[in-house]
This record gives C-alpha cells, structure tokens and sequence, in this order.
C-alpha cells in the first residue's frame, strides 16, 4: 500500500506524475499541508481495501481447490471421455457405440481369500493390483470404466479412437495376467474380451455412474468365466480380427448363456 502526499496547486506535471504513481498501484493522493484526521481516514480505507484484497485471494484460491477436488471425484467415478462431455455440455448423452473392444478380467478364488484373510489385507492387495491395473490401462490408451467385486472392466476404442481396439485389449489383457503374477499374493487372474456394439450412459441420481450393456459386454464377461486361469480368451469372430498378429489356441465351441455354443479363442502371443 502506498499513498501519495503533494504540495497544494500542483502543476499539469505534477498531476500526471499523481496519475501515473496511482496506475502504477498507489492507493490514494492526498495534498499537503494535510489534516491529520483525514489521513488516517484514508489510510484506513487503504488498509481496509488490502484487506478484502487477501480474503479475495484466499476465496478465490478455497474455490479453485474445490473444483480440483470435484474434477478428482468425477475422473474417479467416470471415464476421461465422459468427463470431458460432461464438462464441456453438463451432460453426457445416452449413445450407441458400434466398434468398441471390451475386456473383463477377474480374480480366480478371491471369495475364499476375502473368508481367510482379514479385510485391511484384502483391501490393500486389492488396492495394489487395481491401482496396477489401471497403469496399465492408460498404458494402452483405453479406458477404465468400473471394478465389480474382484472383476475389472475396461474398454478400448469408446471415448479415443483407436486403429485397433481389439489388438490394444488382448494386449492390456496379457499384460495384466502378467502383472497379477508379479504383485504380491500373486493372484491368478483370467480375461474375456469381445468386439462389438454396446449402448452407454449414466445411471442413478444420488449415487450416478457410468455403465455400459449390450450384447458385447455379456459376451465379454462370460467369456472371462470360461477362460483358464492366467489367461485371455475371446470369441473366434473377434480373434479372426487380429489372427495374422498373434498366435492363439482354440479351445473349442463351449455354451454360452444366450448365445448358444461359441469358439473360443485363447491369445498366447500378439506381435506388433
């Protein structure tokens, strides 16, 4: 804060001096000889300006924090892309995606590890191998949409356009078995993934999340609970998508609920 004092009958120059100080920041201009009651009047009024000034700064920084915060909550609870719409409309639109890859992986005997195990171990190993997961996820550039119990569901080519989303989820898929082998207990995990269209929105109004349903994602899911443990398998329409860059093992037709009986595909190896 500063405030300027000047001689009485100051000239043009001094005035534009007075001027350019006060653009420069000075608080106030008060000429001389000056009385004493009006100074601390002024200088009152400076120092309550200076005042508001910091508790608006502080304001203004409180609600820059919740907003960070809220942006946490909602890339917590949602997928970037629907995030993005959401921020961008207020809104994210119920829609139908055509050519969306989708990828269940779950955990083989997790129901008996939760009853032998106490729960802050059960949640912190969970935790560990999620929060891995979900590296790997962003790794290959799809996208998280929600964990089920044990069960991880991830999609590739919703949100950002890929070249080939089936390729980028039996990859994801390979890489996660590989890293439920690395973190400890060392679960054995198994993954389904299946190409096709699935219908999107958001659910609920106190407790809202994302979600997704169709044929595609059943298929995926069902798929995940034939599949061996430690490995990814799919449909052999969706493999036929990729077969020339990988190397997979059929495991023969086996019935799926409401598809009937399907070819199964087990991915051992993809190459770039």
């Amino acid at each position: 804060m500063e405030l300027i004092t000047r001689m009485p009958g100051a000239t043009r120059r001094s005035l534009a001096v007075v001027a350019r100080c006060i653009g420069l920041g000075a608080e106030d201009y008060l000429a001389k000889p000056f009385n004493a009651v009006l100074l601390r009047a002024r200088v009152a009024a400076c120092l309550e300006k200076k005042t508001l000034r910091d508790q608006e700064a502080v304001y203004t920084q409180q609600i820059k924090d919740e907003k960070r915060r809220a942006d946490e909550l909602l890339y917590a609870m949602l997928p970037p892309g629907a995030v993005r719409e959401l921020k961008a409309t207020n809104e994210v639109r119920p829609r139908r995606y055509n050519e969306v890859a989708v990828l269940f992986c779950d955990i083989v005997g997790f129901t008996a590890y939760c009853d032998e195990n106490p729960p802050e171990k059960v949640v912190e190993d969970l935790q560990a191998l999620i929060g891995e997961y979900e590296r790997i996820v962003h790794q290959h550039e799809m996208e998280k949409i929600k964990t089920i119990g044990d069960a991880f569901m991830a999609t590739a080519g919703l949100f950002n356009p890929m070249p080939d989303p089936v390729f980028a989820s039996l990859q994801c898929g390979l890489d996660m078995v590989k890293a439920s082998r690395r973190i400890e207990p060392k679960w054995e995990v198994r993954c389904g993934v299946q190409f096709g269209p699935v219908v999107t929105g958001i659910i609920g109004h106190r407790q809202y999340v994302f979600d997704l349903w169709g044929d595609t994602v059943n298929m995926a899911s069902r798929i995940a609970a034939h599949a061996s443990p430690g490995t990814v398998a799919t449909s052999g329409a969706t493999w036929h998508r990729i077969r020339e860059r990988g190397r997979g093992r059929s495991l023969g037709f086996v019935d799926i609920k409401g598809k009937g009986r399907i070819e199964l595909i087990e991915c051992q190896e993809l190459r770039p």
